[in-house]
Order: structure tokens, then C-alpha cells, then sequence
């Protein structure tokens, strides 16, 4: 039911009516409701009504089981809600075969017993399975008879094509799954520390657009969809929550001292850094009891982890229609919806990078797997995976493409080859490589998916990747076809890079592609400020108007 005007935790507040609405609506069209269909429903305001009327005015028949007689139900379930409920329900009745529960039992029991006896009319006219549709947010009800009642009732194991969940809960970014106007989405790399160049490239891009469309402006106003790995996991999922950059920059000038604190000798089997205070700055940073489907998120979130048990990359979101984000995860037992996983310890095993970090174990319904960086995946740069997620029908949201439709921003950490001149095979023991493979994985990952996005999309800025591709700025897509427009924003950190940028010191040099060279920060700071600088965001950005 509807949400009373006194409830402390939303639930289903009346905002939610018009989208829950057209999510009923979908499910119906789905399922082919029409004169051949009987719905049967228990007459409260709220979904018993939204179902009905919807039903009705496809030519459906009406039964509506009544838990007490219509005068006193009417005061019971369907009054003192906002909205013109009770005159929807005598409407309803007219037009439906109205039955009141026979014998009831005393108190609130009897809506426990309705609900029995909803599902028991049910069952009695299908000659199959009925298809059933259940508005819940997963928890319990008030009272006897709620809606997890109405499940149990129901028997449900799992999600089934004869079901249909849909959480009323209000999340603020749900509106911008929706599929019309332009998109905008932003992919960060993975690359530790050096997220400090990324963000002061965003801080340079979220200046821009401040002056363009007013001062209060933040990134999750203008992008639709911000993705990230590693460092840029930790990154987009402050921005998603509406974040200033500048705040961010201020949390990762004092992250780096308190996270890259290394372990005693004997532990650093494990690891080099301890875990525990990574996890406790994300929680504090975000916020106690966040998760991934957070209401107070502002737009959509991707995250890349890497399943170590399976060797598998884990792009995961948050994203209502996604398979494992659905309602229908809730009829599990133990419910598995991804939608209600800590964010913090996401963010840390998307963050865990090998060697640096010790792995992230989260628990998944009745599974506990156990996670890595998603930079050892082939998405250290997510811009591809990103651009999948929102346009493909498997993800859930199946956005148009083309290059008026889908803007994609891509900010790196800096591409960091790791360049060894005059290295002989001897000295390429397992020293070498604990040393630099995290770093060449990171930066093979991320310079292929740039070369992808360019040659899939509309590029319209960024660096020459090498003499033989070139930038391809202003060329066509594969075939003539260009999907999206693209942007890609990263620093040079090669040594020849490096100099152009000014950087004589060679010590320098090395310790910027470090990705804890915390000292570094200022630097990689003003690195990244110089790229912002030379960036025609105007040029670049053109078309596509903020969302607010």
C-alpha cells in the first residue's frame, strides 16, 4: 500500500505512484492481459487499484477479495492516504465481482488469511499457474498479512516468467534510466594514487561546466552514468553521490598517507599495505549502512571487480533492471539482489590491487566469493564495458546509440608503459614481475579499450595512441558507422612525455608512474591540471546539455 503521510522510512511513498504505474503497465503488456484474463487482487489503495484499473481497461475481468466489508475496508486500507484512493476503490468495485472474506478471524489476522485466500481464488480459475505481480521493497510489513506474507502465501522459490517484482523504493537516479534525450556517461581508470591526476582533470571539466550552466552544477548533474576500476571505483562512486571534485581531491590528498601504510615484515606475504584502513576511509567517506542501490545516489554506478574464485571480470551496477538488481531476487532464499550489497566493501575490492592490497571477500545471498582489482581485468579502463552496460537489452537499459545520442568521457591515470631500456632475459625473474605487472596489466588494459571506444565511436578529442592508429580524431566508426561520441583525457608518462610536460628530474619521472607514490600527489596534481587546461571542453561537450 501506499505510503501514510506520517511514515518515518518511505516505503511506498505517493511520488512513486506514477512510475510504479507504468512498471505495472509493462508487465501487463507483457504478459498479454486482456478479455481472456481474470485479476484478482485484495482492493487496497496502491497496487491492488493501480493493478485492477490497469487490467480493466484492457478488457480484463475483476474479482476483488475483501479482507472486511467495503465501508469498513474502505476506512481500514484504502483512506488516509494522499490521493483520490477511496473514489478509485468504489469505482472499482462497480465494475468488479466483489467477495468478502467468509468467517474472518479476529484482528489483524484477517489479512493474513486473505492473503491465503487471494492466492486460493487464484490457483482456482488458472488452469495453469497464474501469473502473479507483487509491488515490495523486500522487507517486512507492519503487521500481519503483509506483502512477504503475500510471498510466502505464494510459494515462490526464485524469479520466474510468471512473476513480476517491482520495488517501489525511490532511488534519485531512477529517472535517468529512462531512455529519452541525449546520454552522457564518464569512465575512470583504475591506476592507485595517480586518481589524483583524473581528478584534477574532473575538477578542470566540472569548472567548465559551472561556468557554462551555473555555479551549484556537479557531475552527477551532467553525466547519466559514471563508471570506474580501482582508484577510479573510489572515484565515480563519490561523483554518483553528487560529490563536488573538490571534495574528493581533498579526501585523496589525506587518503594516500593513511592507506598506503605498509605492513610489518613478516605480514607483507599477504600484502605490502594493510587492508583495514582503506575499508574504514570508504565507509566514513561514503557514509555508514550505503549501498550499491543507494537511494541518495544521483546517477547510475558501475563497478569493476575482478571474481577471483572464478576468474571472471564483475561488472556490476546499479541499475534497477539489471538481472541480478531486480526485485525478483528477493524470492530467493537468502534473498542475492546486488542492489542491496555494502558499497564500501565493493569500492575496496574493485580497489584491492594485487600485491598492494589483500582480496575483498563478499557475501552474495548464500555464496561468499572472493574479489580483486578490477584493473587485473581486461576493464582497467571501463569506457567500453560502460557503453555495453547502457546500451545492450542484457543490461537492462538498451539506450540508443549514435553519435547525437551517447556522449562517452573517458579520463585515465596516466598512460605509464613500463619502459626498461637495455633489459636483458636474466634480470626478468619473479622479482621483476611482482614488481611490474600489476602496472603493465593495468596499462595494456586500458590503452586497448581506448582503441576500441575510438574505433567503435565518433572521437572528437584525445592523444595519438601510436604513429601506425594515430588519434583518429573526426573519423567514422567501424563501417561508416560511429555509435557515440568520444572523448579521451590522460596524461604521457613516458619518460619522452614526461619531458615535454617540463619534468627534468628523472627520479621525478619514475616515481609519477608509481601508483603509490603518494608524495607525488602535488605533482600528478598539476599534471593533471595542465591537461584539463588544453582541453576544449566546449568543442568537445558540444550537443550535449546537462541533465538538469
Amino acid at each position: 500500500m501506499v505510503d501514510m503521510p506520517d511514515r518515518a522510512k518511505p516505503r511506498f511513498p505517493p511520488d512513486q505512484v506514477p512510475r510504479v504505474t507504468r512498471e505495472v503497465r509493462e508487465a501487463l503488456d507483457a504478459w498479454g492481459v486482456g478479455a481472456e484474463t481474470t485479476v484478482v487482487t485484495g482492493g487496497a489503495n496502491g497496487t491492488d487499484i493501480v493493478v485492477a484499473e490497469e487490467c480493466l481497461a484492457r478488457g480484463a475481468s475483476s474479482v476483488v477479495c475483501l479482507a472486511l466489508p467495503p465501508d469498513e475496508f474502505e476506512q481500514r486500507s484504502v483512506a488516509g492516504r494522499e490521493g483520490d484512493w477511496p473514489a478509485r476503490f468504489r469505482a472499482l468495485l462497480e465494475k468488479s465481482d466483489v467477495r468478502v472474506l467468509p468467517d474472518p478471524p479476529p484482528g489483524d489476522e484477517v489479512f493474513a488469511r486473505t492473503n491465503s485466500w487471494i492466492v486460493e481464488t487464484g490457483s482456482s480459475l488458472a488452469e495453469v499457474a497464474p501469473h502473479t505481480l507483487v509491488v515490495w521493497n523486500g522487507q517486512e510489513g507492519d503487521g500481519p498479512g503483509g506483502t512477504r506474507d503475500f510471498v510466502h502465501q505464494l510459494g515462490l522459490t526464485g524469479p520466474a516468467p510468471n512473476v513480476r517484482v517491482i520495488d517501489p523504493t525511490p532511488r534519485a537516479y531512477e529517472a535517468r534510466q529512462r531512455t529519452e534525450g541525449p546520454k552522457r556517461l564518464l569512465a575512470l581508470d583504475g591506476g592507485g594514487i595517480r586518481g589524483v591526476l583524473s581528478l584534477a582533470i574532473l575538477r578542470e571539466l566540472e569548472q567548465h561546466l559551472q561556468q557554462e550552466h551555473g555555479d551549484d552544477l556537479v557531475l552527477a548533474d551532467y553525466f547519466d552514468y559514471i563508471a570506474g576500476t580501482s582508484t577510479g571505483a573510489i572515484i565515480a562512486t563519490a561523483l554518483a553521490f553528487g560529490k563536488p571534485v573538490t571534495e574528493v581531491q581533498e579526501m585523496y590528498r589525506t587518503l594516500g598517507g593513511k592507506i598506503f601504510s605498509k605492513r610489518l615484515l613478516p605480514f607483507r606475504l599477504r600484502s605490502i599495505y594493510r587492508d583495514g584502513p582503506l575499508a574504514r576511509e570508504l565507509e566514513s567517506f561514503y557514509g555508514p549502512d550505503r549501498t550499491l542501490g543507494d537511494p541518495e545516489l544521483r546517477s547510475l554506478l558501475l563497478l569493476v571487480l575482478h571474481n577471483t574464485g572464478t576468474d571472471s571480470p564483475w561488472p556490476v551496477s546499479n541499475c534497477t533492471r539489471a538481472k541480478y538488481n531486480r526485485a525478483d531476487r528477493y524470492l530467493k532464499t537468502p534473498p542475492d539482489r546486488n542492489l542491496d550489497l555494502a558499497l564500501s566493501p565493493l569500492v575496496r575490492a574493485s580497489a584491492a590491487a594485487p600485491v598492494f592490497f589483500p582480496p575483498q571477500e563478499v557475501e552474495i545471498g548464500s555464496n561468499r566469493f572472493v574479489f580483486q582489482d578490477g584493473g587485473i581485468t581486461p576493464y582497467n579502463n571501463p569506457a567500453l564495458i560502460l557503453f555495453l552496460s547502457a546500451t545492450l537489452p542484457e543490461y537492462g537499459l538498451a539506450w540508443p546509440t549514435g553519435p547525437d545520442r551517447l556522449l562517452l568521457v573517458s579520463v585515465g591515470t596516466g598512460a605509464s608503459a613500463a619502459v626498461h631500456p637495455g633489459l636483458v632475459a636474466r634480470q626478468v625473474n619473479l622479482a621483476f614481475n611482482a614488481k611490474n605487472l600489476a602496472a603493465v596489466f593495468m596499462n595494456g588494459a586500458s590503452t586497448v579499450q581506448d582503441v576500441l571506444c575510438r574505433s567503435l565511436g565518433l572521437t572528437v578529442g584525445g592523444t595519438e595512441i601510436d604513429r601506425e592508429f594515430g588519434s583518429r580524431i573526426g573519423a567514422d566508426g567501424v563501417g561508416g558507422q560511429s555509435l557515440f561520441t568520444y572523448v579521451r583525457y590522460n596524461a604521457d608518462l613516458s619518460e619522452d612525455g614526461l619531458r615535454a610536460e617540463g619534468v627534468t628530474d628523472a627520479g621525478l619521472r619514475r616515481s609519477l608512474r608509481k601508483l603509490d607514490s603518494v608524495d607525488r600527489i602535488p605533482d600528478l596534481e598539476a599534471l593533471g591540471r595542465k591537461i584539463g587546461e588544453r582541453a576544449d571542453f566546449t568543442r568537445e561537450l558540444a550537443g550535449f546539455a546537462p541533465a538538469v
